[in-house]
């Protein structure tokens, strides 16, 4: 299932509860706005939805797997295929619909996933090794799935965004700790963030796998871990305290 998040909910930007798993926007919507487009609306709002650039599928606290749970990533996919079938369904009738088949072909499909499934596993109690053995393998399948489903289905264009660094969130520093041995030169924890490299490192590979395999695609591959961590490490060098 979904979360539910309480305030903030981005209320610092919009000055209302807005949906936001923080007190201001999230990437996608810098993307809207680096676009000069509006922001895209969620895929389940019923009222004032505007898909004109496009819909927003993500669900907050969503994961990979168990791929069958609500609105888990393929769950997500379905949900696209079954908008996009419906959009061509209406558009071969002559009704005006958001995206036609021209704009589905050209459009930019972004997949940001994995942290919250590479997180519980983590919380699970798992050694470093099982999850990296065990877990990490599933997930990406599921990652790689999707693409290629979307492709199949006349995508062509994705950006797929790698995890974050697990261990500077402020929810895994609050976990209890015999002392600090596992924290890096930036109060971040070690273990956890080479669980992230890990997953990135093989996320990559798998895109530049597809970028090759799936004729006329483009997979790009973008290293969120790097930005994030430079932003924390030198926050300094960026106006932050």
């Amino acid at each position: 299932m979904g979360l539910y998040f309480p305030l903030p909910s981005g209320r610092a930007f919009f000055r209302r509860a807005a949906g936001r798993l923080c007190d201001g926007r999230l990437v996608i919507d810098h993307l809207c706005e680096s676009l000069n487009m509006s922001y895209l609306s969620p895929y389940l709002e019923a009222l004032g939805t505007d898909f004109t650039n496009g819909a927003n599928f993500a669900i907050s606290g969503a994961g990979t797997a168990p791929r069958n749970t609500a609105f888990s990533l393929h769950i997500q996919v379905q949900q696209f295929l079954h908008f996009k079938q419906r959009s061509l369904e209406l558009a071969s009738r002559g009704e005006a619909v958001p995206v036609d088949a021209v704009g589905f072909r050209n459009a930019l499909y972004l997949i940001d996933i994995g942290q919250n499934d590479l997180s519980a596993a983590f919380s699970g109690g798992l050694p470093y090794g099982d999850v990296i053995r065990q877990r990490l393998p599933a997930i990406l399948s599921e990652i790689k799935d999707a693409i290629q489903s979307l492709y199949y289905n006349g995508a062509k264009n994705f950006w797929i965004h790698g995890t974050g660094p697990l261990g500077c969130l402020p929810q895994k520093l609050a976990v209890p700790r015999a002392d600090d041995g596992d924290l890096d030169s930036s109060g971040c924890l070690k273990t956890l963030n080479a669980g992230s490299v890990e997953f990135n490192g093989q996320l990559s590979s798998i895109c530049d796998q597809l970028s090759s395999q799936l004729r006329g695609a483009t997979v790009v591959f973008t290293d969120v871990l790097a930005i994030k961590y430079e932003l924390i490490a030198n926050h300094s060098s960026y106006g932050k305290s």
